[in-house]
């Protein structure tokens, strides 16, 4: 993993979840290398791609005019995540996701049953049955595709 690799993820989990503390970027983070595995990829690769994470790509998110100083907290957090993903010793915390999102920050006539039978929103264009629940963190719904 390059640094320009690092910092993009590190950056990545910062804007998508700092509010989540540890758990909420180590999770973002996992969903990035996730689909590094799955796409043969790399991070830089996988955070840039148009609308996949929003604070990076998606205009009017307001988080692209977010950036973090060197003395915050949740930005040394960022970067221990990221290096420790570039070493392999990051830890999935996700049950393998590939997909997440904020049921609260979307309306959707796409819906979606959880296990414990709660009706959430899914976000347009993804389909119930090519995705399988796997965990909540940090408010977030994480899923495989199956």
């Amino acid at each position: 993993m390059t640094i320009q690799d690092q910092v993009l993820l590190a950056l990545t989990c910062w804007r998508e979840d700092r509010g989540g503390g540890i758990s909420g970027m180590t999770s973002v983070a996992n969903v990035v290398m996730n689909r590094v595995a799955k796409n043969n990829s790399s991070p830089y690769v996988e955070c840039v791609k148009p609308l996949q994470f929003s604070s990076i790509t998606a205009k009017g998110d307001p988080e692209l005019a977010l950036w973090p100083t060197a003395t915050d907290p949740q930005w040394a957090l960022a970067l221990a995540i990221a290096e420790e993903a570039a070493v392999g010793k990051l830890v999935d915390i996700t049950g393998g996701a590939v997909l997440y999102y904020d049921p609260l920050g979307i309306t959707s006539k796409v819906t979606y049953t959880l296990p414990g039978g709660q009706v959430v929103p899914l976000p347009e264009g993804w389909n119930p049955a090519a995705v399988s629940f796997t965990v909540e963190i940090s408010k977030q719904l994480f899923f495989q595709e199956v």
